[in-house]
């Protein structure tokens, strides 16, 4: 074959357009020629015939039949920056139905393997000295450019994803083989190899569901919290001022499920709340709201996008390390957890209630009824109702596999040991910090009494904890060789669960306890220091000094990402940066919060106490359960690949935010609040 023809068939191969559909048999790439090679392949007779039916309506343009040859799709131009899907119209191929056939969307892929030929001595003279590396490089070869030689931070190019619209009676192997056959023509024509792979799982027609065991009971449940929050709201409404004192046991549990009550208490501060720390609600809310955001880019980049070469910069900018090592912001909430607890356990045992001795016990019970039933909910939501809510090209392996680990292990977080048994197919992906946090709250409550009943072993104790929290990170990361942190490379994005790092080390209580317990040492000097205000001189350095660490822990992630970052460090750089950088992070919080607390730095504490910020800072536990139920719809459904960029992500993300914290709201009204106020009252009475 000459030049002029492979130069054309290379161009064909990345250019051809919807015209390509009309054209002769002897075009490449057609839809057509798959459909023929159903019709005269080794299927069974019933796919072979509508096949033939197919491909015979099509030269009639008939309706039914363009409209399957138009819902397939041709190659997708912009591969070369990242552009790896055409996924068709999936809504369009579903439809189809004369009675006799029906539409059935497979998603195949194309895996391409083709020649890395050498730049030429004359190109490489020619070559401006600043392209160092390949994926900048104009005169490398475009083969070199698709395929992946083993860069992390770059972008699957050489898996290309194709939707066909075949006959319903077609199998996936049908048309596996009919697409094999089409296809490799052109690869073995450019000196490359091809193999093709169309999942079963990922060949859908049109679905009726049907109600379950589990669909019944989420929406009993459902409708008993919903006559119980009407009941209680109703009772709410009746009650005149001073009736509550003279109100009945039971009376008293109903009115706990008063949407009213519940909804005007977002807005207030507990009565017995230190004024000094109100701030931490609106840290806790831009905590929450920088947990979606890094979410958000993350679910986004793993699915279909058009340009995953925006990413791919990204990883070498360092404007973009607040997001890339976002997973610091979780250890914001186990620094705050440990903290809070610490100050309210020492603030109880100071004022002691006659003939009442604090025990850890009644604050197992409150956490334990604090956290589970919210929980429970949204798990119960993951087995029945999330994977009928939508459809779409990728539903079947991003949504019904949530759906799945659910049913299979929802046991484990009612257990609260998800994040140790089967986390590869742990239920709700982020569902792991619950567990941790539980299990440093065991630790950690009579920790505290213990620093507070003998101050010497108590205080000895947490340190040799702290130690033992940092050494946890340093001895795995060393012996398991993972990485430092979690980098948000393609690896994690296609599947956290299995990620060496994110199941060894990310998830496991022992490896993430150094924020939680430095929290706790945190709130033991602002317990021993509120009496003493920081003189105005000290209080702005000592901020400024937090602010240094937390921004230098956070940049710091560009040192293991851009080109090689990641492989150029040792097992010994790595595991010392993966054992430090969390406790300096809590350092730097627990900095920054003494300086706002102790000090007088009045503006910061306005901001961050402002009245709005309260109640949404009140549904952050809520947000922190739904929002990747939102995620999850929106990378399941999604029809086909998107463009990205800075202030699009913003746009999405914004989005999202006001979707997730809807829900939450919901979900506070309807199950946290009237819980935890059930459980004080109870333990009032006890």
């Amino acid at each position: 074959m000459t030049a002029e023809k492979t130069r054309l068939l290379f161009a064909a191969l990345f250019t051809c357009g919807l015209t390509c559909e009309f054209v002769s048999a002897q075009d490449f790439w057609s839809t057509v020629r798959v459909y023929e090679r159903l019709r005269d392949g080794s299927a069974e007779a019933e796919c072979r015939n509508h096949a033939s039916l197919l491909v015979k309506s099509i030269q009639n343009a008939t309706y039914w039949a363009v409209k399957m040859l138009d819902s397939s799709a041709n190659f997708p131009s912009g591969v070369l920056e990242g552009n790896v899907y055409n996924l068709g119209d999936f809504d369009e191929c579903l439809s189809v139905d004369t009675g006799h056939v029906r539409g059935r969307y497979c998603l195949a892929t194309l895996n391409l393997l083709g020649p890395a030929s050498p730049v030429s001595k004359e190109q490489q003279k020619s070559r401006p000295v600043h392209y160092a590396h390949r994926a900048l490089d104009p005169y490398t070869n475009a083969w070199d450019q698709i395929q992946n030689r083993g860069e992390r931070w770059r972008f699957a190019r050489d898996a290309i994803k194709l939707a066909v619209c075949a006959p319903k009676s077609c199998t996936s192997l049908d048309v596996q083989r009919a697409m094999l056959d089409v296809y490799s023509t052109i690869t073995a024509t450019l000196n490359a190899t091809l193999r093709v792979e169309v999942p079963e799982k990922l060949c859908q027609t049109k679905q009726n569901f049907e109600a379950s065991f589990l669909d019944v009971l989420f929406f009993a449940v459902i409708g008993i919290l919903t006559g119980t929050v009407s009941a209680g709201t109703i009772l709410d409404y009746g009650l005149k001022k001073g009736d509550l004192k003279v109100c009945s046991m039971w009376k008293q549990i109903l009115l706990c499920w008063s949407a009213r009550k519940n909804f005007m208490g977002l807005s207030n501060m507990e009565k017995e709340s230190d004024t000094d720390l109100n701030f931490l609600f609106g840290i806790r809310l831009f905590s929450i709201l920088l947990v979606i955001a890094c979410h958000k880019v993350g679910f986004t980049t793993a699915g279909p996008v058009k340009n995953p070469s925006f990413q791919e910069q990204s990883f070498s900018q360092l404007q973009y390390m607040p997001i890339l090592h976002g997973d610091l912001v979780v250890d914001t909430f186990f620094f705050l957890a440990g903290f809070l607890l610490t100050v309210g356990l020492l603030k109880a045992l100071r004022r002691p209630i006659s003939g009442v001795k604090v025990s850890v016990w009644p604050l197992y019970l409150f956490r334990f009824l604090r956290l589970t039933p919210a929980y429970m909910l949204t798990i119960l939501f993951y087995m029945s109702v999330l994977p009928k809510m939508g459809s779409g090209p990728l539903w079947p392996v991003t949504v019904v596999p949530e759906s799945e680990y659910c049913r299979d292990n929802w046991w484990l977080n009612a257990l609260y040991l998800n994040n140790y048994v089967h986390v590869d197919r742990s239920c709700i992906e982020q569902g792991w910090y619950i567990p941790c946090d539980m299990h440093m709250f065991v630790v950690c409550a009579p920790l505290v009494l213990l620093v507070h009943r003998r101050p010497r072993i108590g205080k000895a104790l947490l340190a040799t904890l702290i130690i033992a929290s940092v050494l946890a990170p340093f001895l795995t990361i060393w012996i398991r060789d993972t990485d430092a942190m979690l980098l948000f490379f393609l690896d994690f994005l296609s599947g956290s669960r299995v990620h060496p790092y994110f199941s060894a080390v990310y998830v496991k209580s022992h490896v993430r306890g150094s924020p939680y317990l430095i929290g706790v040492l945190i709130g033991l000097i602002y317990m021993s220091k509120r009496q003493k205000r920081l003189a105005k001189a000290n209080s702005l350095p000592l901020l400024l000094i937090g602010f240094a660490m937390a921004m230098a822990t956070t940049f710091s992630a560009a040192l293991f990402y851009g080109n090689e970052g990641a492989a150029a460090a040792s097992p010994a750089a790595r595991a010392l940066y993966g054992a430090l950088h969390r406790p300096v992070w809590a350092f730097a919080l627990g900095i920054i919060v003494l300086a706002i607390s102790l000090g007088r730095i009045g503006f910061m504490r306005k901001v961050l106490s402002w009245k709005p910020l309260v109640p949404l800072s009140k549904l952050s536990y809520g947000a922190f359960l739904v929002h990747v139920v939102i995620l999850w719809y929106s990378a399941g459904s999604a029809r086909e690949a998107t463009y990205n960029n800075t202030f699009i992500m913003i746009l999405k993300t914004m989005g999202d935010t006001a979707v997730t914290f809807g829900a939450a709201l919901l979900l506070y009204l309807s199950v946290e609040a009237p819980i935890r106020d059930m459980a004080k009252l109870a333990l009032s009475v006890r």
